[in-house]
């Protein structure tokens, strides 16, 4: 499994980018600005976001943003937003890639305890930093 540590390791790997972790959750910036994260880890269930569970023992969820068309390769059966609010995912699957709990209708994809998944979470991450570099506001 990759670990929180080896996913920051990872993320801040990246030229300019910071973190903000000043609470249980880890929000990962292309700038210093801290405008708009393009990958976070969430490590707890919160009032909005419990679909995951993640309260249960040594659980994390690593979320980025995605583009039109990699999101439609990652979920071909999702076309719109009616279709993937008429979708069932497992929210609480461990190391399988769903759409984000919340933020799925703005193309987030989410992953509990990445594993297997770890190759394919990287590429999309650093599809994820490349597009929130070049087009900051457009989530």
């Amino acid at each position: 499994m990759a670990s929180i540590t080896e996913i920051r390791a990872f993320l801040l790997g990246f030229e300019g980018v910071t973190v903000h972790e000043t609470t249980p959750d880890y929000f990962f910036f292309p700038g210093a600005e801290q405008k708009f994260p393009f990958a976070t880890i969430v490590t707890h269930d919160d009032p909005y976001d419990s679909a995951s569970a993640l309260d249960r023992e040594g659980l994390f969820r690593l979320n980025m943003p995605t583009d039109k068309t990699t999101f439609g390769q990652l979920f071909p059966a999702i076309r719109s937003r009616r279709d993937l609010e008429a979708t069932a995912f497992d929210y609480q699957a461990i190391d399988t890639l769903f759409p984000h709990p919340v933020y799925g209708r703005m193309r987030w994809v989410s992953v509990i305890n990445p594993e297997s998944t770890w190759a394919q979470c990287r590429l999309l991450l650093e599809v994820a930093r490349q597009l929130r570099e070049l087009r900051p506001d457009s989530w």
